[in-house]
């Protein structure tokens, strides 16, 4: 599953907490696009020596929360913009059809490639592929840089690419996607004429992110002159309406394509509080959590409501794991343990309002309305005698879905815990008693608190017990 780490290193995407990072891509463009027929003498042939346009592509800021670093490398915030250099998502651009047009006529086909090695499909004229990568598995890779103006832009990182300067009026759709370090090969790739899949799996420690730019609707358009930077006639809006979606003839008048990122899994942050003076006697060792772990992830199709990630119902432990620079995988939680710390001034203090420890870096599972979380252990007890064993527990408790609105997802119709949201679970230690736990439910938008507590009979969660599952 895992890659080398410069592949790795190539394969996170960060994305800025701004209101609009632009992803450009700026070109000495070579070829135009697309060429309807060839110069065989059959018809109009590609040797314009019009202006070139290039691509000017932007991505929104995520809906619902700044992108963590993966891989272990802390959460991403507005004041820490370094983690999200040299991170790369991946670009598809295809014509959005069908056109009235001879060879526009049909859906795009999407086995047709223009960047990557031919492989019998190759798009000689461009009338289907706009944009691709040359890895014909995989989007053409873009990588975040610091623009002279302070924003956080996209550059390109192989082939320049434009738009058509003689067909001004064909529409392309545009697709961008984050796979951490998910190993794109042809074994687990389905290019297919319609939609681009890739089979996935997830560890816990990666993110997935899919995103297109909308159809230009009257809305969609309104929104893009709102700020009044932009000028386009009656006339022009009308054409541009008409074409449907992003063009030549729309980027001379300064209406580029921005793509709404989303988060396609629900992120679990862990955090230990000392319940009592005792909890130093205790040292948390591990933390699991059962979840969906392989689906097919699409991240391009003619039809753009099948983007996204449909996972089986088959299930497997994810195993919390400790922060990386994030040029390797994450390693395991380290070896002595987890230690929350007791003083004396704690006494008067509400658990919640003493220091908190954070254990690991986060989970990162499918959306699902029921989990089981598995804290494992270790403690010192007494077996008589004055005599003492270091002992290993495990506690289970089940995580549900509350019925409220907090976990209502629109999208599936159901109460879960929702992708692109995290939710805070807070690990209450306690020496002598069974640990409990709560979890602070917020979004990448921010929600409640919902209790998880064993003792707390309005708990949405069920705690299964202790388990003595070692002595040493």
């Amino acid at each position: 599953m895992r890659k080398d780490s410069k592949t790795t290193a190539a394969a996170i995407a960060r994305l800025m907490l701004a209101a609009v990072l632009p992803l450009v891509m700026l070109a000495a463009c070579t070829d135009t696009y697309p060429n309807i027929v060839s110069n065989d003498g059959s018809g109009i042939g590609n040797d314009e020596t019009y202006d070139r346009t290039p691509i000017m592509l932007y991505v929104n800021e995520p809906n619902y929360f700044s992108i963590i670093a993966t891989r272990g490398t802390g959460e991403l915030t507005v004041d820490k913009p370094e983690k999200y250099y040299n991170s790369v998502v991946h670009v598809f651009a295809f014509r959005d059809g069908p056109d009235a047009q001879g060879v526009f006529s049909g859906n795009a086909d999407m086995t047709r490639t223009v960047h990557s090695t031919p492989r019998g499909q190759y798009d000689a004229h461009r009338t289907d592929c706009l944009l691709d990568g040359p890895d014909y598995n995989l989007g053409m890779p873009t990588m975040f840089s610091r623009a002279e103006n302070g924003m956080i832009e996209m550059q390109e990182l192989d082939s320049n690419f434009c738009y058509s300067a003689r067909y001004q009026d064909v529409g392309y759709n545009f697709f961008a996607y984050h796979i951490d370090d998910q190993a794109i090969v042809d074994a687990n790739t389905q290019r297919l004429a319609d939609r681009i899949t890739y089979n996935i799996k997830i560890d816990g420690a990666q993110d997935i992110m899919v995103g297109n730019a909308p159809k230009l609707t009257r809305r969609v358009l309104d929104e893009k002159m709102a700020p009044g930077n932009l000028h386009i006639s009656a006339t022009d809006q009308e054409k541009i309406l008409n074409i449907g979606n992003y063009s030549t003839f729309a980027a001379h008048r300064g209406v580029n394509p921005t793509i709404d990122m989303r988060h396609l899994l629900t992120m679990f942050r862990f955090t230990a509080y000392p319940g009592d003076r005792s909890a130093a006697n205790i040292r948390i060792k591990g933390i699991r959590m059962e979840s969906k772990y392989r689906g097919e992830l699409t991240v391009a199709a003619n039809d753009t409501s099948l983007i996204g990630i449909k996972f089986e119902e088959d299930k497997d432990e994810l195993e919390l794991r400790d922060k990386t620079d994030g040029s390797e995988p994450a390693p395991p939680l380290k070896a002595e343990g987890y230690v929350v710390q007791w003083t004396d001034d704690m006494a008067n203090l509400n658990w919640q309002a003493r220091p908190g420890l954070r254990v690991g870096e986060c989970l990162m599972v499918a959306p699902d309305s029921l989990y089981t979380l598995t804290l494992t252990y270790e403690q010192t007890v007494s077996v008589g005698n004055g005599q003492t064993e270091v002992r290993q527990f495990e506690t289970q408790y089940l995580l549900r879905a509350d019925n409220s609105r907090l976990y209502w997802d629109p999208q599936e119709e159901v109460y879960r815990f929702r992708p692109g949201y995290y939710y805070d679970i807070k690990v209450v230690v306690y020496g002598l008693q069974p640990i409990k736990v709560e979890v602070g439910i917020e979004s990448w938008e921010d929600g409640g608190d919902i209790p998880l507590d064993p003792d707390d009979e309005d708990s949405n969660d069920e705690w299964l017990g202790d388990q003595d599952v070692a002595v040493r």
